[in-house]
């Protein structure tokens, strides 16, 4: 498992071996903020620091 860079807003992801692409929102107290590229202002995901394990940027 490699380490994920610090995550940039507007950045491309997607939780490992998932289809869905996301973009991250940034984040809002404890939690970082993702939604889906073809949603891209509404939260579909959100996810704590310690979870950012499961998270790869989109190829």
């Amino acid at each position: 498992m490699c380490e994920l860079k610090p995550l940039e807003i507007g950045g491309k992801y997607n939780f490992i071996d998932q289809n869905e692409r996301l973009v991250y929102l940034g984040k809002e107290g404890s939690w970082n903020q993702f939604a889906l590229v073809e949603k891209p202002f509404e939260i579909w995901a959100e996810v704590l620091d310690t979870d950012l394990y499961m998270i790869e940027e989109s190829k």
